[in-house]
Protein backbone atom coordinates (compact mmCIF):
# COMPACT_ATOMS: atom_id res chain seq x y z
CA UNK A 1 0.00 0.00 0.00
CA UNK A 2 1.01 3.85 -0.88
CA UNK A 3 0.50 4.31 2.96
CA UNK A 4 2.78 2.09 4.03
CA UNK A 5 5.35 3.42 1.12
CA UNK A 6 5.12 6.72 2.58
CA UNK A 7 5.47 6.34 5.92
CA UNK A 8 8.89 3.93 5.09
CA UNK A 9 10.37 6.87 3.38
CA UNK A 10 8.97 9.05 6.21
CA UNK A 11 11.04 6.34 8.37
CA UNK A 12 14.34 7.20 6.52
CA UNK A 13 14.44 10.19 8.20
CA UNK A 14 12.96 8.89 11.70
CA UNK A 15 14.00 5.20 11.99
CA UNK A 16 12.48 5.28 15.36
CA UNK A 17 8.50 5.77 14.84
CA UNK A 18 8.09 2.33 13.11
CA UNK A 19 8.00 1.23 16.78
CA UNK A 20 5.49 4.28 17.69
CA UNK A 21 3.07 3.36 15.03
CA UNK A 22 3.45 -0.82 15.58
CA UNK A 23 0.27 -2.19 16.90
CA UNK A 24 -0.24 -3.84 19.88
CA UNK A 25 -1.47 -7.02 21.22
CA UNK A 26 -4.64 -7.01 23.23
CA UNK A 27 -4.18 -8.26 27.07
CA UNK A 28 -6.67 -9.49 29.12
CA UNK A 29 -9.67 -7.77 30.98
CA UNK A 30 -7.75 -7.26 33.83
CA UNK A 31 -5.74 -4.53 33.41
CA UNK A 32 -1.65 -4.85 34.00
CA UNK A 33 0.14 -2.84 36.19
CA UNK A 34 2.68 -0.60 35.41
CA UNK A 35 6.16 -2.49 35.08
CA UNK A 36 9.13 -1.26 36.70
CA UNK A 37 11.55 -1.35 33.65
CA UNK A 38 11.21 2.59 33.27
CA UNK A 39 11.70 5.02 36.89
CA UNK A 40 12.88 8.65 37.91
CA UNK A 41 11.58 10.93 40.34
CA UNK A 42 9.81 13.92 39.40
CA UNK A 43 11.47 17.27 39.87
CA UNK A 44 9.59 20.54 39.61
CA UNK A 45 10.46 22.22 36.07
CA UNK A 46 12.10 19.54 34.76
CA UNK A 47 11.22 16.02 32.33
CA UNK A 48 10.73 13.03 34.45
CA UNK A 49 9.73 9.32 33.12
CA UNK A 50 7.13 7.79 34.78
CA UNK A 51 6.81 4.26 34.63
CA UNK A 52 4.38 2.93 32.27
CA UNK A 53 3.60 -0.87 31.29
CA UNK A 54 4.25 -2.97 28.18
CA UNK A 55 1.99 -5.51 26.36
CA UNK A 56 3.45 -9.37 26.30
CA UNK A 57 4.58 -8.87 22.54
CA UNK A 58 7.15 -6.59 22.18
CA UNK A 59 7.87 -4.27 20.33
CA UNK A 60 5.15 -1.56 22.02
CA UNK A 61 4.80 2.24 22.14
CA UNK A 62 2.32 4.90 22.41
CA UNK A 63 1.55 7.76 19.98
CA UNK A 64 -0.67 10.05 21.39
CA UNK A 65 -2.20 11.08 24.86
CA UNK A 66 -4.91 13.16 25.94
CA UNK A 67 -6.12 14.45 29.56
CA UNK A 68 -9.87 14.48 30.77
CA UNK A 69 -7.96 15.74 34.52
CA UNK A 70 -4.60 15.39 36.42
CA UNK A 71 -5.69 11.87 37.74
CA UNK A 72 -8.01 10.87 34.54
CA UNK A 73 -5.19 10.94 31.16
CA UNK A 74 -5.21 8.18 28.38
CA UNK A 75 -2.41 6.98 26.00
CA UNK A 76 -3.13 5.36 23.09
CA UNK A 77 -0.56 3.28 20.59
CA UNK A 78 0.14 -0.58 19.85
CA UNK A 79 2.03 -3.91 20.32
CA UNK A 80 3.95 -6.84 18.29
CA UNK A 81 4.23 -6.45 14.50
CA UNK A 82 2.44 -4.35 12.36
CA UNK A 83 3.20 -7.58 9.47
CA UNK A 84 1.65 -9.74 11.47
CA UNK A 85 -0.58 -9.87 14.65
CA UNK A 86 -0.13 -6.43 15.85
CA UNK A 87 -2.61 -5.24 18.29
CA UNK A 88 -3.96 -1.98 20.08
CA UNK A 89 -2.85 -0.47 23.39
CA UNK A 90 -4.41 2.01 25.55
CA UNK A 91 -3.04 2.89 28.68
CA UNK A 92 -4.81 5.10 31.81
CA UNK A 93 -2.95 7.02 34.18
CA UNK A 94 -5.59 7.10 37.23
CA UNK A 95 -3.58 9.81 39.48
CA UNK A 96 -1.11 7.27 41.27
CA UNK A 97 0.06 4.45 38.38
CA UNK A 98 -0.46 3.42 34.68
CA UNK A 99 -2.22 0.78 33.75
CA UNK A 100 -3.62 -1.56 30.68
CA UNK A 101 -7.12 -1.05 29.65
CA UNK A 102 -8.63 -4.11 27.46
CA UNK A 103 -9.04 -2.81 24.03
CA UNK A 104 -10.59 -4.57 20.73
CA UNK A 105 -8.53 -5.67 18.12
CA UNK A 106 -11.08 -6.37 15.15
CA UNK A 107 -7.69 -6.66 12.76
CA UNK A 108 -6.54 -10.05 11.84
CA UNK A 109 -3.29 -8.82 9.84
CA UNK A 110 -2.68 -5.89 12.58
CA UNK A 111 -4.14 -3.11 15.02
CA UNK A 112 -2.70 0.20 16.06
CA UNK A 113 -4.14 3.43 17.57
CA UNK A 114 -2.41 6.94 16.89
CA UNK A 115 -4.66 9.39 18.35
CA UNK A 116 -7.51 10.38 21.03
CA UNK A 117 -9.32 13.25 22.56
CA UNK A 118 -11.01 13.08 25.49
CA UNK A 119 -14.24 15.11 26.02
CA UNK A 120 -15.65 13.93 29.59
CA UNK A 121 -14.72 11.07 31.92
CA UNK A 122 -17.15 8.84 30.38
CA UNK A 123 -16.00 9.67 26.87
CA UNK A 124 -12.89 9.50 25.01
CA UNK A 125 -12.28 8.84 21.22
CA UNK A 126 -9.36 6.71 19.49
CA UNK A 127 -8.55 6.75 16.05
CA UNK A 128 -5.96 4.29 13.42
CA UNK A 129 -6.47 1.50 11.70
CA UNK A 130 -6.61 -2.17 11.34
CA UNK A 131 -5.23 -4.38 8.89
CA UNK A 132 -7.33 -7.50 7.28
CA UNK A 133 -5.81 -9.56 3.95
CA UNK A 134 -2.84 -7.26 3.70
CA UNK A 135 -5.78 -4.05 3.50
CA UNK A 136 -5.92 -1.37 5.88
CA UNK A 137 -9.36 -0.24 7.24
CA UNK A 138 -10.04 2.51 9.51
CA UNK A 139 -10.36 1.69 13.29
CA UNK A 140 -12.33 3.78 15.51
CA UNK A 141 -12.70 3.19 19.44
CA UNK A 142 -14.76 4.66 22.06
CA UNK A 143 -14.90 4.89 25.47
CA UNK A 144 -18.17 5.12 27.57
CA UNK A 145 -16.63 5.39 31.35
CA UNK A 146 -16.67 1.38 31.54
CA UNK A 147 -15.38 -0.40 28.24
CA UNK A 148 -13.71 0.10 25.44
CA UNK A 149 -15.56 -0.53 22.14
CA UNK A 150 -15.27 -0.56 18.08
CA UNK A 151 -17.74 2.34 16.66
CA UNK A 152 -18.37 1.85 12.61
CA UNK A 153 -16.42 4.26 10.76
CA UNK A 154 -16.42 4.91 6.96
CA UNK A 155 -13.88 3.38 4.40
CA UNK A 156 -14.48 4.96 1.39
CA UNK A 157 -11.20 3.56 -0.77
CA UNK A 158 -9.98 0.66 -1.77
CA UNK A 159 -6.57 0.23 -1.38
CA UNK A 160 -6.77 0.92 1.87
CA UNK A 161 -7.96 3.88 4.93
CA UNK A 162 -6.15 4.94 7.71
CA UNK A 163 -7.04 7.58 10.22
CA UNK A 164 -4.14 9.73 12.37
CA UNK A 165 -5.47 12.35 14.80
CA UNK A 166 -8.44 13.18 16.46
CA UNK A 167 -10.40 16.10 17.89
CA UNK A 168 -13.36 17.00 19.25
CA UNK A 169 -15.56 20.44 19.28
CA UNK A 170 -18.71 18.93 21.48
CA UNK A 171 -19.40 15.19 21.85
CA UNK A 172 -21.59 15.20 19.31
CA UNK A 173 -18.83 17.13 16.67
CA UNK A 174 -15.66 14.82 16.75
CA UNK A 175 -13.55 15.56 13.53
CA UNK A 176 -10.83 12.80 12.48
CA UNK A 177 -7.65 13.07 9.58
CA UNK A 178 -5.83 10.55 7.52
CA UNK A 179 -5.57 8.87 4.76
CA UNK A 180 -7.02 7.20 1.68
CA UNK A 181 -5.38 5.44 -1.16
CA UNK A 182 -7.19 4.75 -4.33
CA UNK A 183 -6.46 2.34 -7.02
CA UNK A 184 -6.12 4.08 -10.24
CA UNK A 185 -5.47 2.88 -13.98
CA UNK A 186 -1.88 4.74 -13.20
CA UNK A 187 -1.60 2.92 -9.57
CA UNK A 188 -2.03 3.68 -6.24
CA UNK A 189 -3.07 7.29 -5.40
CA UNK A 190 -2.51 8.53 -2.04
CA UNK A 191 -4.99 11.35 -0.91
CA UNK A 192 -6.43 13.47 2.12
CA UNK A 193 -9.02 11.58 4.59
CA UNK A 194 -11.44 13.53 6.68
CA UNK A 195 -14.03 11.57 8.79
CA UNK A 196 -16.88 13.37 10.79
CA UNK A 197 -19.09 12.63 14.00
CA UNK A 198 -22.30 14.06 13.98
CA UNK A 199 -23.32 12.05 17.33
CA UNK A 200 -24.65 9.33 15.61
CA UNK A 201 -22.60 8.03 13.02
CA UNK A 202 -19.18 8.56 11.41
CA UNK A 203 -19.08 10.20 7.89
CA UNK A 204 -17.01 10.84 5.12
CA UNK A 205 -16.64 14.83 4.64
CA UNK A 206 -14.71 15.90 0.86
CA UNK A 207 -10.88 16.79 1.49
CA UNK A 208 -9.24 18.40 -1.23
CA UNK A 209 -5.80 16.97 -2.62
CA UNK A 210 -3.11 18.61 -4.26
CA UNK A 211 -0.10 16.54 -6.05
CA UNK A 212 -0.36 13.35 -6.69
CA UNK A 213 0.15 12.00 -3.34
CA UNK A 214 -1.34 13.77 0.22
CA UNK A 215 -1.85 12.65 3.17
CA UNK A 216 -3.40 14.30 6.47
CA UNK A 217 -1.79 13.93 9.61
CA UNK A 218 -3.28 15.94 12.13
CA UNK A 219 -6.25 17.94 12.76
CA UNK A 220 -7.42 20.71 15.64
CA UNK A 221 -10.81 21.99 15.95
CA UNK A 222 -11.41 25.43 17.12
CA UNK A 223 -15.34 25.62 16.62
CA UNK A 224 -17.53 24.14 14.71
CA UNK A 225 -16.94 26.23 11.84
CA UNK A 226 -13.11 27.08 12.75
CA UNK A 227 -11.42 23.27 11.91
CA UNK A 228 -7.58 22.54 10.60
CA UNK A 229 -6.05 19.73 8.96
CA UNK A 230 -2.51 19.15 8.15
CA UNK A 231 -0.01 17.18 6.69
CA UNK A 232 1.70 17.10 3.05
CA UNK A 233 1.89 16.56 -0.76
CA UNK A 234 4.00 15.66 -3.34
CA UNK A 235 4.57 17.97 -6.46
CA UNK A 236 5.38 16.86 -9.52
CA UNK A 237 9.04 16.77 -8.91
CA UNK A 238 8.55 14.65 -6.06
CA UNK A 239 8.96 17.14 -3.53
CA UNK A 240 6.93 16.77 -0.02
CA UNK A 241 5.29 20.40 0.69
CA UNK A 242 3.29 21.69 3.59
CA UNK A 243 -0.03 21.10 3.45
CA UNK A 244 -2.92 23.09 5.88
CA UNK A 245 -7.09 23.08 4.86
CA UNK A 246 -9.52 24.66 7.16
CA UNK A 247 -13.21 23.79 7.16
CA UNK A 248 -15.33 27.21 7.71
CA UNK A 249 -18.42 25.31 8.61
CA UNK A 250 -19.17 24.14 5.35
CA UNK A 251 -16.67 22.86 3.23
CA UNK A 252 -12.23 22.46 3.64
CA UNK A 253 -10.28 24.84 1.56
CA UNK A 254 -6.56 24.51 1.22
CA UNK A 255 -4.81 27.39 2.78
CA UNK A 256 -1.33 28.48 1.52
CA UNK A 257 1.53 26.99 3.88
CA UNK A 258 5.14 27.89 3.84
CA UNK A 259 7.61 24.86 2.86
CA UNK A 260 11.06 25.78 3.71
CA UNK A 261 12.46 22.63 2.63
CA UNK A 262 14.64 21.66 -0.17
CA UNK A 263 12.62 17.61 -0.49
CA UNK A 264 10.62 17.13 2.24
CA UNK A 265 7.99 19.55 4.30
CA UNK A 266 5.77 17.59 6.64
CA UNK A 267 3.33 19.36 9.07
CA UNK A 268 2.51 16.57 11.67
CA UNK A 269 0.33 17.95 14.28
CA UNK A 270 -1.29 21.37 14.61
CA UNK A 271 -3.26 22.56 17.81
CA UNK A 272 -5.07 26.02 18.46
CA UNK A 273 -4.99 28.33 20.65
CA UNK A 274 -7.38 30.48 19.29
CA UNK A 275 -9.18 31.29 16.22
CA UNK A 276 -6.03 33.78 15.52
CA UNK A 277 -3.21 30.92 17.18
CA UNK A 278 -2.91 28.31 15.80
CA UNK A 279 0.48 25.98 15.77
CA UNK A 280 1.51 23.19 13.61
CA UNK A 281 4.84 21.09 13.52
CA UNK A 282 6.63 19.06 11.81
CA UNK A 283 10.03 19.30 9.43
CA UNK A 284 11.65 20.52 6.89
CA UNK A 285 14.31 18.44 5.16
CA UNK A 286 16.01 16.70 8.41
CA UNK A 287 14.94 19.60 10.83
CA UNK A 288 12.49 21.26 13.03
CA UNK A 289 9.76 23.17 11.32
CA UNK A 290 7.01 25.10 13.77
CA UNK A 291 4.35 27.18 11.49
CA UNK A 292 2.01 29.43 13.57
CA UNK A 293 -1.62 30.72 12.19
CA UNK A 294 -1.69 34.70 13.30
CA UNK A 295 -5.59 34.60 11.41
CA UNK A 296 -4.46 36.35 8.00
CA UNK A 297 -1.34 33.59 6.96
CA UNK A 298 0.67 30.81 8.25
CA UNK A 299 4.33 31.90 8.68
CA UNK A 300 6.97 29.96 9.48
CA UNK A 301 8.81 30.31 13.79
CA UNK A 302 12.38 30.14 14.10
CA UNK A 303 13.28 26.76 15.97
CA UNK A 304 15.98 24.03 16.05
CA UNK A 305 16.86 21.14 18.06
CA UNK A 306 19.91 19.75 18.94
CA UNK A 307 20.72 16.42 16.99
CA UNK A 308 23.91 17.09 14.66
CA UNK A 309 22.06 14.79 12.25
CA UNK A 310 18.45 15.65 12.55
CA UNK A 311 15.85 17.62 14.80
CA UNK A 312 11.74 15.91 14.47
CA UNK A 313 8.73 17.08 15.99
CA UNK A 314 5.92 15.11 16.07
CA UNK A 315 3.56 16.00 18.28
CA UNK A 316 2.55 19.72 19.43
CA UNK A 317 0.20 20.52 22.04
CA UNK A 318 -1.37 24.33 23.47
CA UNK A 319 -1.69 24.84 27.02
CA UNK A 320 -1.88 28.57 26.81
CA UNK A 321 -0.35 31.41 24.26
CA UNK A 322 2.82 31.87 26.04
CA UNK A 323 3.13 27.85 26.53
CA UNK A 324 2.86 25.67 23.70
CA UNK A 325 4.90 21.80 23.66
CA UNK A 326 6.39 19.92 21.21
CA UNK A 327 7.51 16.92 20.87
CA UNK A 328 9.86 14.77 18.95
CA UNK A 329 13.06 13.37 18.40
CA UNK A 330 16.80 14.28 17.88
CA UNK A 331 19.96 12.46 15.92
CA UNK A 332 23.25 12.43 17.10
CA UNK A 333 26.26 11.94 15.32
CA UNK A 334 26.38 8.81 16.72
CA UNK A 335 22.78 7.78 15.25
CA UNK A 336 21.16 7.55 18.47
CA UNK A 337 17.94 9.23 18.48
CA UNK A 338 17.10 11.45 21.76
CA UNK A 339 13.85 12.21 22.96
CA UNK A 340 12.93 16.18 22.17
CA UNK A 341 10.70 18.76 23.66
CA UNK A 342 10.73 22.01 22.87
CA UNK A 343 8.45 25.25 24.59
CA UNK A 344 7.05 28.09 23.22
CA UNK A 345 7.16 31.17 25.96
CA UNK A 346 5.30 34.12 23.87
CA UNK A 347 8.55 34.89 22.23
CA UNK A 348 10.87 32.23 21.03
CA UNK A 349 10.60 28.08 20.82
CA UNK A 350 13.61 26.36 23.44
CA UNK A 351 14.28 22.93 23.78
CA UNK A 352 13.59 21.57 27.79
CA UNK A 353 16.06 19.06 28.73
CA UNK A 354 14.10 15.48 28.71
CA UNK A 355 15.48 12.06 29.53
CA UNK A 356 16.41 8.67 26.99
CA UNK A 357 15.92 5.81 28.88
CA UNK A 358 16.23 3.78 25.77
CA UNK A 359 20.15 2.85 24.54
CA UNK A 360 19.06 3.80 20.87
CA UNK A 361 15.77 4.74 20.06
CA UNK A 362 14.26 7.45 22.25
CA UNK A 363 11.18 9.42 20.95
CA UNK A 364 8.39 11.23 22.11
CA UNK A 365 4.61 10.93 19.36
CA UNK A 366 2.38 12.25 21.71
CA UNK A 367 1.81 15.88 23.84
CA UNK A 368 -1.01 16.63 26.27
CA UNK A 369 -0.81 19.91 28.30
CA UNK A 370 -3.21 19.88 31.34
CA UNK A 371 -1.26 23.19 32.31
CA UNK A 372 1.78 25.47 31.23
CA UNK A 373 3.70 23.48 33.89
CA UNK A 374 1.85 20.14 34.32
CA UNK A 375 2.77 18.37 30.60
CA UNK A 376 2.59 14.81 29.35
CA UNK A 377 4.51 12.84 26.46
CA UNK A 378 4.66 9.24 25.32
CA UNK A 379 6.32 7.42 22.60
CA UNK A 380 9.03 4.58 23.21
CA UNK A 381 12.15 3.85 24.35
CA UNK A 382 13.50 0.97 22.10
CA UNK A 383 11.01 -1.63 22.14
CA UNK A 384 9.21 -0.35 25.38
CA UNK A 385 6.23 2.28 25.82
CA UNK A 386 7.71 5.79 27.00
CA UNK A 387 5.96 8.03 29.09
CA UNK A 388 7.31 11.55 30.50
CA UNK A 389 5.78 13.91 32.75
CA UNK A 390 6.70 17.82 33.22
CA UNK A 391 5.63 18.91 36.82
CA UNK A 392 5.97 21.64 38.54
Amino acid sequence: MMKRFIRVVMLLCVVAILLGVLSLKTIGAKAATASGNLSSATACGKWSVVPSPNASVSPDGLDAVAAVSNSNIWAVGGSGSQASGGQTLIEHWNGAQWQIVTSPSPGTDYNVLTGVVAISASNVWAVGWQGNLGIAGTLIEHWNGTQWSVVKSPNPASGGDELYSVSAVSATNIWAAGFMEKNTVNGPVGQTLVEHWNGTQWSVVKSLNLGSQANFSGVAAVSANDVWAVGFYANSKGIWLALTEHWNGAQWSIVKSPSPGLQINYLYSVTAVSANDVWAVGYADSQTLTEQWNGTHWSVVTSSGPGTVSNLLIGVAAASASSIWTVGSSEDSNFVFHTLTEQWNGTHWSVVTSPDPGSLFNQLLGVAAISPTNVWAVGHADSNTLIEHYHC
